[in-house]
């Protein structure tokens, strides 16, 4: 879309720049109207206010202030002109929104924001400058934009494997892997009544015991471990959930996939001896007085390389992807068709 935005709006953002006008400035006016509809000053500076700060953190100098206000200023009423344009699409091509959608919404943020209270929430809207007629008008116009805008996106959310084969050739770049192994870790820490050499027993014993499934039962029994009743053969998960203190416990130990350039360099050089499988000695860190204890192991490994295009994260990275490709696609289509069909124009200045 050509911009319709021109350079005379810039510093009327903002009310600091605002109050460096003459007072000819200052007023409020129309600026464009998108199929009839005006757009007003006030309408530009109430949506870039907001970001003001930041577009001043981000300049060097005041030249370079002025241009990201006009660019803002400019996204900005392109943004309006396309919403009004939407809606006016809806209401050309259809009876309009019935109005029970509309009072439904109304209906729900009346108990959910002023717990029921019909005058409490007219109060807010009088406090915040508005009336309850420009209330529902706005609401019917976000019910209306809303649905139009998923139109288009369910139209675009298809997406078959062609496509995705498709993305991944064309981006392949994107899809290098690191070495990587699939981890497993049981994290144990120094109990309240525990020495430390106590502590390092009591991980060499679950390290030992994993490795001798058979010997789990015992171990937890030993070291007086509570937990729901194993009733099958004792897996590493058993343990890591009933004796493991890190974030990983609740999933039994599975960190998932990792690099291993990523992973502490102890426990890096501890998974490269190990076979798929094999369980690790205990893994001493010293974190402030009290050391904890890491035992460790890799359920699969896979060399650098480029991800497999099957993987299910892969697949689904890609699905997202080219969704939302599809999506901006179909929805800068149907704008410049909106465009065409309806009118915008800027009010000389």
């Amino acid at each position: 879309m050509k911009s319709i935005l021109f350079s005379s709006l810039l510093v009327l953002t903002t009310a600091a720049t605002s109050a460096q006008q003459g007072p000819e400035l200052q007023a409020d006016r129309i600026v464009a109207t998108a199929n009839g509809t005006g757009i007003t000053l006030s309408e530009i500076r109430r949506q870039i206010d907001p970001s003001m700060g930041q577009l001043r953190a981000g300049a060097k100098n005041d030249a370079e202030l002025k241009k990201a206000i006009v660019k803002a200023e400019d996204e900005v009423l392109n943004s309006i002109a396309d919403r009004l344009l939407v809606i006016a699409e809806f209401r050309a091509s259809t009876s309009g929104l019935p109005a029970s959608f509309i009072d439904a919404n109304i209906e729900e943020t009346i108990r959910r924001d002023f717990n029921g209270d019909r005058n409490r929430f007219v109060a807010s809207l009088r406090a915040a400058g508005t009336t309850p007629l420009a209330h529902r008008k706005r609401i019917e116009d976000s019910i209306i934009f809303d649905y139009m805008v998923s139109q288009i996106r369910r139209d675009a959310w298809d997406v078959n494997p062609g496509k995705i084969l498709e993305y991944y050739e064309k981006n392949k770049a994107d899809f290098v892997r690191k070495e990587q192994a699939k981890l497993n870790q049981i994290t144990i820490t120094q109990g309240a009544a525990e020495k430390p050499e106590e502590t390092a027993a009591r991980a060499a014993a679950f390290a030992n015991a994993l490795r001798h499934p058979e010997k789990i039962a015992a171990t937890l029994e030993r070291f007086k471990v509570t937990g729901k009743p194993i009733t099958s053969a004792p897996t590493f998960a058993d343990v890591a959930i009933r004796v493991s203190t890190d974030d990983y416990a609740s999933k039994g130990g599975d960190a998932g996939w990792r690099d291993l350039e990523d992973l502490n360099e102890i426990v890096t050089a501890k998974l490269r001896t190990l076979k798929v499988g094999e369980v690790s000695d205990p893994l001493k860190f010293d974190v402030g007085s009290t050391p904890i204890y890491v035992i460790v192991s890799q359920e699969a490994t896979r060399p650098k390389g480029f991800s497999d295009v099957n993987d299910p994260e892969v697949m689904v990275t890609i699905e997202n992807k080219v969704r939302q490709i599809n999506m901006n696609i179909a929805i800068k289509r149907w704008l410049d068709d909106l465009r065409v069909k309806h009118h915008v124009q800027v009010q000389p200045q």
